[in-house]
């Protein structure tokens, strides 16, 4: 209050020296009273500037370890990476322990392909002559021959008449003479032979075709067969084959029979030759 009082009494005293009044003159000393209660607060004065920085403090000590966060999602597959090198051969670990108990045996495999034949190796050398074995009991010659000296009709379907017979050897082949027919006794493999020389009758139609073949038991034999066309009467022809014959079942008759016509045969013959047994 008194820095008022102070503050008004300058400021009218420099009113006066400003404006040329004198001054009236000075009064006594006033007596301060008693000081007066607290005025209020005055107003808040304005901020000053920052202050500098003040110096860095010391590092706290670290806090505790926050829990782990959840997994993140898988990221993408990366590009393969470049081959690396091979890298060197390792050495040679030591080896293992005792070998341990065969173990049972596997099942048989399948049998494989048969592989290829080896080249034939060279001939060996030629071992000694071994003693000659005793003398063998000589085979027996089955055969038997049968012709006719007189010429004789032929007719188709008939067979030709041997009135003859010339050689005999064994008992497997027999012929009564005069008769078509011969009897094989025993199986084995016959060959049999024949010929003779045929005309037709002045009477036949041509081209006539004669046949003459080997029948047995009636049925004809495949492949024993002599053929021959006449164009005249008085064409003749020589007629003949060879063939042998499996005899599996006996008694067998074989006969020569006569197919196409009427003609005349002269010298026929037949010879049956036992080649082996069945």
């Amino acid at each position: 209050m008194a820095w008022f009082h102070r503050k008004g009494t300058q400021d009218l005293e420099e009113q006066n020296v400003r404006c040329g009044c004198r001054p009236r003159p000075c009064c006594p000393e006033p007596v301060p009273g008693p000081p007066g209660p607290p005025g209020p607060p005055g107003m808040p004065g304005r901020p000053g500037a920052t202050g500098p920085a003040g110096v860095t403090g010391a590092t706290g000590p670290a806090g505790v370890t926050g829990a782990t966060g959840p997994t993140g999602a898988t990221g993408a597959t990366g590009p393969a990476g470049v081959t690396g090198a091979t890298g060197s051969t390792g050495a040679t670990g030591p080896s293992g322990g005792a070998t341990g108990p065969t173990g049972p045996t596997g099942v048989t495999g399948s049998t494989g392909p048969t592989g290829v034949t080896g080249p034939t190796g060279p001939t060996g050398a030629t071992g000694a002559t071994g003693a000659t074995g005793p003398a063998g009991t000589a085979a027996s010659t089955e055969l038997l021959a049968a012709y006719s000296t007189p010429s004789a009709p032929g007719t188709a379907g008939q067979p030709l008449v041997f009135d003859q017979n010339a050689a005999v050897s064994g008992s497997d082949i027999s012929h009564t003479a005069g008769e078509s027919e011969f009897t094989i006794g025993t199986p084995g493999l016959y060959a049999v032979s024949f010929h003779g020389n045929v005309a037709p009758v002045s009477t036949a139609s041509f081209p006539l075709t004669i046949t003459l073949d080997l029948e047995q038991n009636g049925t004809p034999v495949p492949g024993a067969l002599a053929s021959h066309t006449f164009n005249s009467a008085a064409d003749a022809a020589t007629m003949s084959f060879n063939f042998p014959v499996e005899i599996s079942s006996v008694p067998a008759v074989l006969q020569v029979m006569a197919q196409g016509g009427n003609f005349i045969y002269t010298a026929p013959a037949v010879s049956i030759y036992k080649v082996n047994n069945s």
